[in-house]
């Protein structure tokens, strides 16, 4: 499995170096519920923005198990600069047979890091589906 994420249309990309051991979406759905004189009645929404939340580290030293050999802090540097930049950014989930699961514009919602006592960066990630206005 692979997770990229890119940015200016992958002008400016990232490979995990880490893959998380598991992940999973959310998918809201936009249903409204109202009091009736007959009772409670929900009525179907729209689908809701994804949201999906990452949990793993970034390297400081080099794994025989990491996808990539990358610095953890330029890891770092490029979502903060990213979030920033107020962009959206591309995120792309490959399997093991490069079947793309899934391929998404996102915002970044939240990203937390810090340093554990090997040296690497433990983070999470919160990304949202970004929709491309459409200008008619």
């Amino acid at each position: 499995m692979d997770i990229v994420f890119g940015a200016n249309n992958m002008r400016e990309r990232l490979t995990l170096p880490i893959i998380p051991p598991d992940f999973a979406f959310s998918i809201p759905r936009l249903n409204e519920e109202f009091d009736t004189i007959n009772g409670p009645l929900n009525l179907i929404g729209m689908r809701g923005l994804k949201t999906l939340t990452i949990s793993t580290f970034f390297p400081n030293r080099k794994y025989k198990f990491a996808k990539v050999q990358k610095n953890g802090w330029d890891c770092v540097r490029l979502f903060n600069k990213w979030a920033n930049n107020r962009v959206p950014i591309r995120i792309i989930v490959t399997d093991n047979k490069s079947n793309e699961i899934l391929n998404m514009a996102c915002t970044i919602e939240k990203f937390e890091y810090g340093m554990d006592r090997a040296g690497d960066i433990p983070y999470t990630l919160e990304i949202k589906e970004f929709i491309i206005p459409k200008v008619t």
